[in-house]
């Protein structure tokens, strides 16, 4: 008597990612709450149950595509800046090609509008962890221009921090009046006060 092939490890990351494929449709279309695991299930061709081999619940795939999304969007960003010289002007681009990506890929700006439907301690405990790997990168091409010269000499965490929170609040642009908010003001002012609020005097 046969037994059931086991799948391999590629099998595994295949049906993996088409369930995140799945989820994160649905979390477009319909939202957070309203999508449910046997949705999910269905779209992905699968049983509910065999989701849970590979996600705890519905936060665990969410806080995997939303960790997926803000490693894809490190590695643009760092493709981005990687052959720029000049300290100050990476961190202008760090902040216009975000906006950039952000306005190319929905589903990491709706996360960050903080849809008050994703709203859990698990999640937000999930976003926070997001934004201190964000601040951290920040801070490292901060304290670089700073050993360089090229940036005052201020907290580099404080400044890090702060220039985060600018493109926080900036990337809910899309859900604000377009007059009062238009994205061309915004990549021009931003990143002239990055210039005349941290390039080094001379």
């Amino acid at each position: 008597m046969s037994s059931a092939r086991s799948m391999t490890d590629e099998e595994k990351r295949e049906r993996r990612e088409m369930i995140l494929e799945a989820a994160k449709n649905r979390f477009q279309r319909l939202g957070y709450s309203k999508t449910t695991m046997d949705e999910i299930a269905g779209d992905a061709g699968i049983s509910k149950g065999t989701i849970y081999l590979y996600f705890e619940s519905k936060e665990d795939i969410f806080n995997d595509l939303l960790g997926k999304e803000a490693r894809e969007m490190e590695r643009f960003l760092y493709h981005e800046v990687k052959d720029e010289g000049s300290a100050v002007k990476q961190l202008e681009m760090i902040f216009t090609g975000a906006l950039d990506y952000l306005e190319r890929h929905s589903f990491l700006r709706s996360i960050l509008k903080r849809d008050v439907d994703i709203v859990s301690p698990r999640i937000i405990k999930y976003v926070f962890t997001v934004e201190e790997r964000y601040v951290s990168v920040i801070e490292d091409y901060v304290r670089r221009g700073m050993e360089k010269g090229e940036i005052e000499p201020f907290n580099p965490r404080i400044i890090a921090y702060i220039l985060y929170k600018i493109f926080e609040a900036f990337s809910y642009a899309a859900t604000l009046n377009e007059e009062d908010f238009r994205k061309d003001d915004i990549m021009i002012l931003v990143p002239h006060l990055i210039r005349k609020g941290l390039a080094r005097q001379e």
